[in-house]
């Protein structure tokens, strides 16, 4: 079997192929390409002002029970870490103002609260107390986020809250954001009760029963952990680092030959592909034509994060919770910051403070074209301004993302319904992962490489029903 990129959709796909064979005392061999000279995708554990940080993928979320299992099938569970703070800010332009405590994707589960009033105003908790009333209608699950957040909530919660943390998210506008694609939770919740509000606050009362966390994580070495062990599961040799796969083509037997870059094809009994949607598209076009075009049409943002040391001496005003976001606006830099060694304490260097900056989102990526000297200082200057610093950095480093963030724009579900239909008509047996097919985050990375790896061995053991899709599907958008 082959898997086509080694991010931790591809890592964790081998891995799970590898214990499903070993299971089922099934002789199989792995061959995993990476085009790239490291595996890891957009997790980048890097050494920096004597510690060491993130500069791509931060944490993972614990928000079900696959992640913990998947963790714990690892022997990662005892170096887990949790951040000492889940606080945060928004930064309006004028002033840092606390985030709500009790919310989901930026929506205040008690618009009465006090919180809530600092954040929106009291009209703009006056008009999310009123939605329970209002109500709306029943959303479109494949239309625009943010039309929903406006018409149940308000201009100043859609804008103050729920806009910065989906940017910081999804590095998109929430009003081109497919609302069953980034909140599937909250259609749950309108469908339970026909509030967005009451149906949030049922669901985390429910939620509190649970004996699971579903805070963030991190290890003790960061998310390179992760990756090490997912390679550590697979058998030596596996792993075809600096080796792009250059082509594919069916052959005898619904087998697939695969070409790569300086060495000989090779065939094999099926595929999994967790790679990108255009690098997919380029494979299978020649296979499938429409389906190429179909992958070629889902659109990325571009981003970067910039790490920033500073003499503990320079940070003048008390640097409260995990970071901040920032609301949007024309010609801005920063989109959110996180303080490091706040929210993680093992990260803490005595005389110095660490922070990373986000810059860039869909749409307004003009920042990404500075140069790094100017966008160094544009993105101090930002940061001088907000947290009232008064020296120079120490320290420097960037991190540029080109092409990292799928958009789940309006219309995502049918689009991904789309392409599973012209996946399930292909002459082989391929599956695909990654966070352009499921879900963005290292955690939903993790368990969609993993379910893809069992829908592909299903499929090579068993040529009768097809397997139950995950969530997102054309019988997703049935049920909503």
């Amino acid at each position: 079997m082959a898997v086509i990129g080694a991010g931790v959709s591809g890592l964790s796909a081998a891995a799970e192929l590898v214990r499903l064979a070993r299971d089922e005392q099934t002789p199989a061999s792995i061959a995993l390409f990476e085009a790239d000279g490291r595996p890891g995708g957009q997790i980048a554990t890097s050494e920096f002002s004597g510690t060491g940080i993130e500069l791509g993928a931060e944490s993972l979320s614990f928000g079900g029970v696959e992640t913990e299992a998947a963790i714990e099938n690892l022997g990662l569970t005892p170096r887990l870490v949790r951040p000492q703070t889940s606080a945060a800010g928004v930064w309006d332009g004028r002033k840092l103002v606390p985030m709500p405590q009790d919310s989901v994707l930026g929506v205040p589960l008690h618009p009465w609260r006090s919180d809530v009033i600092r954040a929106v105003g009291p009209l703009g908790a006056a008009r999310a107390a009123l939605e329970s009333l209002l109500r709306r209608g029943s959303p479109e699950p494949d239309g625009a986020l943010g039309d929903l957040v406006r018409k149940r909530l308000g201009r100043a919660v859609l804008s103050r809250l729920v806009d910065p943390l989906l940017g910081g998210l999804y590095a998109g506008p929430a009003d081109e954001l497919s609302t069953g694609a980034v909140a599937p939770q909250w259609l749950a919740a309108i469908d339970q009760s026909g509030s967005l509000l009451q149906g949030l606050r049922q669901a985390a009362r429910g939620q509190l029963q649970e004996p699971r966390s579903t805070l963030v994580a991190s290890f003790d070495g960061g998310l390179q952990t992760l990756v090490d062990a997912l390679l550590a599961a697979i058998p030596a040799g596996s792993l075809q680092a600096n080796r792009p796969a250059t082509a594919i083509e069916p052959v005898e037997g619904n087998h697939v030959r695969v070409h790569s870059k300086g060495h000989p094809a090779e065939e094999f009994e099926g595929l999994l592909m967790a790679v990108p949607a255009p690098a997919a598209a380029t494979l299978l076009k020649p296979i499938s034509e429409g389906m190429g075009d179909l992958l070629r049409r889902l659109e990325y943002a571009s981003v970067a994060t910039i790490a920033l040391a500073y003499p503990e001496t320079s940070v003048a005003r008390q640097l409260l919770g995990s970071g901040f976001l920032v609301t949007r606006r024309p010609r801005r830099v920063v989109t959110g910051c996180t303080f490091m060694d706040r929210k993680w304490p093992h990260l803490r260097q005595a005389g110095r403070t660490i922070l990373t900056a986000s810059v860039g989102s869909f749409g307004d990526e003009w920042a990404l074209n500075l140069d790094d000297t100017t966008l160094i200082t544009s993105v101090h200057l930002e940061l001088r301004r907000i947290l009232g610093l008064n020296g120079l950095p120490l320290e420097a480093r960037i991190q540029r993302w080109h092409g990292a963030l799928p958009q789940y724009r309006v219309g995502h579900l049918a689009w991904r319904a789309s392409v599973e239909r012209a996946a399930a008509a292909l002459p082989l047996r391929i599956e695909l992962a990654g966070a352009s097919f499921g879900g963005v985050g290292v955690a939903a990375c993790l368990n969609g490489g993993a379910g893809a790896a069992g829908r592909l061995w299903r499929r090579l053991g068993d040529a009768g029903p097809a397997p139950e899709r995950p969530p997102g599907l054309a019988e997703t958008i049935e049920r909503l």
